[in-house]
């Protein structure tokens, strides 16, 4: 399919790294949906089939590890998809793959110029949205749009006194040391967040550290692969790596995908915010790119750079035991969502997460 339409998480290279790694611990068939019109493809569908209770859920493969799903599609096709033409595509998918539930999660409501055909009827509100931005060709409009006069100052204060501390370097890694160097850090502080704050960690354990490798094209076991989806930036101060951002540059967007930062003396300079705002600043500058997607998950600092997209779970039945499983994941959802949005509730459950933590 030339020039198609799509996003980092259903590339080839992201799923193949995916399968390879968390989706054959969790047992996912991978299930590739194509689309034809006229003889040509048109749109693909990079689906996989869990199996629990004897219940055939068909989903998007690695959903559990991507910050949004779309499929790949042509782009004059997808200007003109109708919801006709998509369900009767999803239907033969699900008898071909014998699935008694057919989840879409995490779909934007609009994508490209149009509501994504992909968001089905009874489609249901997902638990976190995602932040997105044009970018300007000067930073400094940016950070003035974004930002009040106070806390543009507070964050450039921040940013000095990290500078003043010595050894200030922000790296893009490129070679096998920095990209080992800044993984270590990423990994290690992740898991050090996640222990404090009695939240899961997505990154634990061999099998998660593997996927990481391969996306950034750095495997130990083969001294490393010229193909990379992502991308290590990391924040250095006085010889310490102080902040992470995962990024992938995609089709004209920097997708900034997970971040870490230490808990040390400099923790108050708050380097993960001063890296951010440092790669997008480079974002800016450079000619291939347009466009800021901060992921999903709603944080402070991605709703002062960036706008709100909502995303959409929907989920068709098949068979009766997709029915029930339908009702209990709508439930799921629902609850989700109304937990996130929630001006009290979410603040107190991360306190209760962390009080458990100890």
């Amino acid at each position: 399919m030339d020039a198609g339409l799509t996003n980092p998480y259903q590339s080839a290279q992201w799923l193949s790294a995916w399968q390879a790694t968390l989706g054959k611990a969790k047992g996912i068939e991978a299930a590739i949906g194509i689309g034809r019109s006229r003889g040509r493809p048109v749109v693909i569908l990079p689906m996989g089939v869990e199996t629990a209770g004897g219940i055939r859920t068909l989903s998007f493969l690695g959903h559990q590890n991507g910050n949004q799903n779309t499929g790949i599609w042509d782009k004059d096709f997808y200007a003109l998809a109708t919801q006709e033409q998509i369900r009767f595509f999803l239907n033969a998918l699900c008898r071909e793959t014998k699935a008694d539930l057919l989840a879409l999660q995490n779909v934007p409501e609009t994508w490209h110029g149009r509501p994504h055909p992909l968001v089905l009827e009874k489609a249901t509100k997902s638990p976190s949205p995602i932040f997105v931005r044009a970018l300007p060709d000067d930073f400094e409009v940016l950070f003035r749009d974004t930002h009040s006069k106070s806390s543009r100052k507070n964050l450039l204060r921040k940013q000095r006194h990290l500078q003043a501390a010595g050894g200030y370097r922000v790296v893009k890694a490129t070679t096998q040391d920095d990209i080992g160097r800044g993984l270590e850090a990423f990994l290690s502080q992740r898991a050090r967040r996640a222990a404090e704050a009695g939240i899961p960690n997505a990154f634990s354990g061999s099998t998660a550290r593997h996927f990481l490798e391969r996306l950034l094209g750095w495997t130990p076991e083969d001294g490393g692969d010229a193909t990379r989806v992502l991308s290590i930036w990391y924040l250095e101060v006085d010889g310490i790596i102080r902040s992470t951002y995962l990024c992938s540059e995609w089709d004209g967007t920097i997708h900034a995908y997970s971040n870490s930062v230490a808990h040390d003396d400099l923790l108050p300079n708050s380097p993960g915010l001063v890296l951010i705002k440092e790669i997008i600043d480079r974002a800016c500058a450079s000619e291939a790119l347009d466009t800021l997607d901060l992921g999903l998950g709603e944080e402070r600092y991605k709703t002062t750079w960036a706008d709100s997209v909502p995303l959409k779970d929907s989920f068709v039945s098949v068979t009766l035991k997709g029915t029930l499983k339908e009702q209990l994941a709508r439930a799921v959802s629902r609850t989700k969502t109304a937990i996130r949005s929630s001006g009290w509730i979410w603040p107190l459950v991360r306190r209760l997460r962390k009080w458990k933590a100890g």
